[in-house]
């Protein structure tokens, strides 16, 4: 039975299972959009799915019920995406990384690297994701981006209250890639899906990259990879029709990588 993903191409958390879809190269996968704007996500069917009325969402099996396997329903994007680096373990990019002698795709190797501290170094720069990243460009996107394509002007005070605090977050994770080549480590994994999108929506409204090198040099690594290719493909057709010259717009990331320069507007 295939998977069912209730998806937008509006939302950068939508996508993060996108991206570990194209990763692995995972097809049998119906996608069910959800119309933002209408607003199908906060019906009291799909509220009884996903209690918060958000998507994405995944149904594995058929849904209805939690647990494993059958009937498995599952919200929020990062549990979305770890479930699927899990469950297919053995196809394309691990995500995970495994300490030698595990086995991608069983679950008993897998918890035996558990509490290994290469595992729980990985683990932890996950979580800096979620609770020193997102919580502060989260909010600067929505106004400096979102508010705009509403026709609404920016609430300086959250821009005033989270901005900085992104920045010191870029600053830290510049240092940390002067030393490895991805947000995780040595390999490509789970940590830097989960950066990614916000990290792509930012590069429209915000320029942070010149006085960076460390990050701009991660981005051009992992943003020339097919699977975010395809999978960023749908959310730029989508943000063309509500900004137009979405694809061209840049704060400075997609130019300044292209041409390694550009002027440092960090400070806006």
């Amino acid at each position: 039975m295939p998977l069912k993903l209730y998806t937008s191409p509006l939302s950068w958390n939508c996508l993060r299972p996108e991206l570990v879809l194209a990763e692995k190269g995972i097809t049998d996968v119906v996608r069910i959009p959800a119309d933002l704007v209408r607003g199908t996500h906060k019906t009291a069917d799909f509220l009884e799915k996903s209690l918060f009325g958000k998507v994405p969402l995944l149904e594995d099996g058929g849904g209805g019920s939690t647990g494993d396997g059958a009937g498995l329903v599952l919200f929020e994007s990062r549990a979305i995406s770890r479930y699927l680096c899990e469950k297919y373990a053995g196809m394309g990019p691990g995500l995970i990384p495994r300490l030698a002698g595990e086995v991608h795709g069983q679950d008993q190797d897998y918890d035996q690297g558990r509490g290994h501290p290469s595992r729980a170094i990985w683990e932890m720069r996950l979580a800096v994701e979620s609770v020193e990243f997102d919580v502060h460009v989260s909010p600067v996107i929505s106004e400096m981006m979102i508010a705009p394509a509403l026709g609404k002007p920016a609430d300086e005070a959250v821009l005033a209250r989270h901005r900085p605090r992104l920045d010191n977050c870029l600053d830290v994770l510049d240092k940390m890639l002067a030393t490895m080549p991805f947000m995780g480590g040595e390999e490509f994994s789970l940590v830097d899906i989960v950066y990614m999108p916000c990290m792509y929506v930012m590069s429209k409204c915000m320029d942070v990259f010149p006085r960076r090198p460390n990050l701009k040099r991660w981005w051009k690594r992992v943003s020339a990879r097919e699977g975010w290719k395809k999978a960023v493909e749908p959310m730029d057709e989508a943000w063309e029709q509500v900004v137009p010259g979405w694809k061209g717009q840049s704060g400075g990331l997609v130019a300044d990588v292209a041409k390694g320069e550009g002027e440092d507007r960090s400070h806006l």
